[in-house]
């Protein structure tokens, strides 16, 4: 499956590693050889619960030189879905360097995927707009409530928003339950690390977690 999906966001605290992890997990449990692209080398927390079980890159993207090495990436692995969480500051560079990835993907034939985390502040919905107007090729751009920050009907700035129309799709993101989640990011496991470091209480929690991101996210490649 010869797709990059970018996991935006524009801003740090709305789940971008969360929703990484979770994405690396469902392409895994389909089959889909992955790359993961780690963009902020100050805190690689995913690159460190993956590497290993995943091939991993790493990419600053704040120069343009980043942009051409994460090009250089997607044409050496036209045989795998590239899954790239950015760092919070990248939308600036996304926007002034991003032709470059867009030029790389037309050459060999790979769909491009926004993924854009969302939680209920209005700062988040202004950045995705930029990012919308900016007109970039991507296949497909799709917003996700994480609900890590409250149920759906709490999202009501986008729900209310003329953005909601201009996304291919709204994905809503289930919350993991708080010791699970302290668990996985305290000693950097991945979502599907073996079952002998948790109780039996938190497989079951782990599971039905597992099984409603792969529901709520097949979607995104899918397509």
């Amino acid at each position: 499956m010869n797709k990059l999906i970018m996991v935006g966001g524009g801003k740090g605290g709305v789940g971008k590693s969360t929703v990484t992890m979770a994405l690396l997990d469902t392409l895994r449990q389909d089959g889909y050889k992955s790359v993961y692209v780690e963009t902020d080398d100050s805190n690689p927390d995913v690159f460190k619960a993956v590497n290993g079980a995943i091939q991993c890159e790493i990419c600053t993207l704040d120069t343009e030189s980043g942009y051409v090495r994460l090009g250089d990436v997607m044409e050496s692995n036209t045989d795998a879905t590239i899954v790239v969480n950015t760092a919070a500051r990248a939308t600036p560079g996304l926007l002034e360097h991003g032709g470059i990835l867009c030029d790389v993907a037309k050459q060999t034939e790979r769909r491009m995927v926004m993924v854009w985390p969302l939680n209920r502040q209005r700062d988040g919905l202004e950045l995705l707009k930029q990012f919308i107007d900016a007109g970039q090729p991507y296949a497909a751009t799709y917003a996700l409530l994480n609900t890590y920050f409250g149920t759906v009907d709490k999202f009501a700035r986008y729900q209310a928003s003329k953005l909601k129309d201009r996304v291919t799709g709204t994905v809503i993101f289930p919350e993991l339950n708080d010791l699970v989640a302290d668990r996985l990011i305290d000693q950097r496991l991945p979502v599907w690390a073996n079952d002998g470091q948790f109780t039996l209480a938190q497989r079951s929690v782990l599971a039905r977690y597992r099984a409603a991101t792969h529901e709520a996210l097949q979607v995104v490649y899918e397509r």
